[in-house]
């Protein structure tokens, strides 16, 4: 397929791999990358030297384009965003927080910027400020996520609406099936982060993925709505945050949780695979991913998925 995301990341596959925290280092990114899609380093859990390490195993992986995700709110971004160009990376994903922020100063080095956002009232402000492609993802989406919970199916066709600005799906995709349905909707491409979580290639712990392969329907939920909004599976990191929330309001709300997370939560759990005390960022499409298969796999899966749900679509309604 050769399209508006083809074109402009030169890959082969209009398919993003979401650029998670403790999740998507080098190895996943190269591998999404080498199967013909954009792999995305996740700089949101990487200091700059260990970005630096990340960057260029991945350069040692693949000859590939692949690109590096900036979460804006994190104290460290201009020097991961450095970093990152002085290695040569050329494709940057920024997110949590203003695109205004990064864009002018990315695409004056030559840079291809896109953005997260999670409304048509941001996606327009991403249009301002020059971004290159706009990822629009819907509250189905793991980790952090939108104050607005808009979802996916509703989110894509408003963005369409108000930006010519190439469109990226994101939030609940995780099949062929809904690769189609993003695009029927308008969206150019799709952004999958749950689905390459659960891939061998993928950082996540071995517990962390065994656990999700239990999951069900109602296995995860938007968390501290009132301060930052996340998406967690149920375990007792995420019970004890519902009791806090239930417990105090204002600024005792914000300073308990803030006690309560401390730095390196999503780490213990993601990463070092302590089930009950760490938070488990993932997506609400976790319940039906019963497998932990390849990144090449997933790809083939995706792809020939899409070809068969296309040709099974009646001709009349």
């Amino acid at each position: 397929m050769t399209n508006k995301i083809t074109e402009l990341f030169k890959i082969e596959h209009p398919i993003i791999q979401g650029g998670m925290v403790w999740v998507s280092g080098a190895k996943l990114a190269a591998a999404v990358s080498n199967a013909g899609g954009l792999g995305l380093i996740g700089a949101g859990s990487m200091k700059p030297d260990l970005l630096r390490q990340h960057i260029l195993k991945a350069q040692s992986l693949t000859t590939k384009p692949f690109g590096v995700n900036v979460p804006l709110l994190y104290d460290k971004a201009q020097e991961q965003i450095d970093c990152a160009l002085e290695l040569g990376v050329k494709i940057f994903f920024t997110s949590a927080g203003s695109p205004k922020k990064f864009t002018q100063y990315l695409k004056d080095k030559n840079a291809i910027v896109a953005h997260v956002t999670s409304s048509p009232e941001l996606a327009l402000k991403c249009s301002d400020a020059g971004v290159d492609a706009i990822v629009a993802e819907g509250f189905e989406a793991g980790g952090h996520n939108g104050r607005e919970e808009i979802t996916t199916l509703t989110l894509i066709p408003q963005v369409k609406k108000v930006t010519k600005v190439p469109l990226i799906a994101a939030g609940g995709i995780a099949s062929g099936a809904s690769i189609l349905a993003a695009m029927a909707l308008g969206a150019d491409g799709v952004q999958l982060g749950t689905r390459f979580l659960m891939t061998t290639e993928s950082s996540a712990h071995d517990n962390f993925k065994k656990l999700l392969l239990t999951s069900l329907p109602h296995s995860t939920q938007i968390m501290m709505r009132k301060t930052v909004p996340v998406r967690l599976f149920a375990n007792t990191f995420a019970s004890e945050i519902k009791s806090i929330e239930e417990q105090f309001t204002g600024s005792e709300l914000t300073e308990k949780l803030n006690t309560h997370l401390g730095k390196y939560r999503a780490k213990m759990g993601m990463l070092d695979g302590d089930l009950e005390a760490g938070e488990l960022e993932v997506g609400q499409i976790i319940s039906s991913i019963k497998d932990i298969p390849s990144v090449e796999s997933v790809m083939k899966e995706l792809l020939s998925d899409y070809q068969k749900t296309l040709s099974q679509l009646p001709h009349t309604i």
